[in-house]
């Protein structure tokens, strides 16, 4: 159970992390380091609080080390969204997501 959320949620916290060290950096207006600030502390959280409530529900529902798999794989499922959203935009619109993914690239350096 650990292993199979810690894999799939330490991309969203390390990447939380980046956007919050991020924040940091006095090259970048106060404006874009308010965001980063916040969009890195909301996907930290989001992953963190995912993992905790995941752990509990599971303690608390799971009676067989099958059924403890099958809950995460589910919840797992669920917070996969993002990136499914993420492909229909690209989908819908290319060039903007190309924009806007190019744009926060080059905030990052």
């Amino acid at each position: 159970f650990a292993v199979l959320m810690g894999t799939h949620l330490l991309k969203d916290i390390i990447n939380g992390s980046k956007m919050i060290i991020l924040s940091s950096r006095q090259r970048h207006p106060p404006r874009d380091r308010l965001r980063f600030f916040c969009g890195g502390f909301l996907l930290s959280s989001v992953a963190l609080f995912t993992m905790y409530v995941s752990t509990i529900y599971n303690m608390a529902i799971a009676t067989s080390n099958s059924e403890l798999i099958i809950n995460s794989v589910i919840i797992l499922f669920i917070t996969d969204t993002d990136e499914q959203v993420f492909d229909v935009l690209m989908v819908l619109n290319e060039r903007w997501v190309a924009s806007m993914s190019r744009k926060m690239y080059d905030d990052k350096r």
